[in-house]
C-alpha cells in the first residue's frame, strides 16, 4: 500500500472516536488538512505526508513511536518523534512546557518545522470558537514559535503571523 494512504488509514484508525476540542469537528480532519498542505509545498515528500497525518497519534491516542517505526520506517518515525511535544505528560506549568517544546522544535530538521508551521497555522485558523483568553494566550506561544521554526520557510511564517493576527483582532 502506498506509505501516504497507509498512514491516513492508520491516523484515521488512531484518532476515531476524537473531536476536536473547540468546535467539536472529528480530530482526523485536523491532520488530514495538514498532511493536504504539506503535499502541496514544493519541498513536499512521501514522507513528509505521512508525517502530517501521524503528526499527533503517539501524543494524542494509546500508539507509540515503537509502532510508527515498525509501520512505516525510520524516516517517518523520525518526523513524527521530532513532531511530539517532549512536555506532554508533564505537570509543569503551562509555560514551562511551552519552552521545552519549542526549545525541542529549535533543533528538528527543516522537514519537521515545514509540518510544524503548518499544523499550527491550522490550528489557529480553527480557534475561533476557543475562549478568548486562550486564543491570546496561543497567539503569544504561536508568535515566539514562530521566531524559532520560522527559518525553515519565511513564507509559511508569515502565513502563521498573519492568522495570528487576524485571531488576535476577534480575541480583544
Amino acid at each position: 500500500m502506498n506509505l501516504i494512504l497507509k498512514a491516513a488509514a492508520f491516523a484515521r484508525q488512531a484518532h476515531d472516536g476524537q473531536r476536536r476540542r473547540y468546535n467539536d469537528r472529528p480530530y482526523i480532519q485536523h491532520p488530514a488538512r495538514v498532511a493536504g498542505r504539506v503535499a502541496a509545498r514544493p519541498q513536499a515528500t512521501e514522507v513528509m505526508v505521512a508525517a502530517a497525518f501521524l503528526h499527533d497519534v503517539v501524543e494524542d491516542t494509546p500508539h507509540t513511536l515503537d509502532e510508527i517505526l515498525a509501520e512505516f520506517g525510520p524516516e517517518v518515525a523520525r518526523l513524527v518523534e521530532e513532531l511530539t511535544n517532549p512536555s506532554k505528560g508533564s505537570k509543569a506549568p503551562r509555560r514551562e512546557r511551552e519552552q521545552v517544546d519549542r526549545d525541542h522544535l529549535a533543533v528538528v530538521s527543516v522537514e519537521a518545522k515545514v509540518i510544524k508551521l503548518l499544523d499550527r497555522i491550522d490550528n489557529l485558523q480553527e480557534m475561533g470558537d476557543a475562549p478568548s483568553n486562550f486564543r491570546r494566550k496561543y497567539c503569544e506561544e504561536s508568535r515566539l514559535l514562530a521566531d524559532v521554526i520560522g527559518d525553515a520557510d519565511p513564507e509559511l511564517k508569515a502565513e502563521l503571523l498573519d492568522c495570528v493576527q487576524k485571531l488576535e483582532a476577534v480575541s480583544e
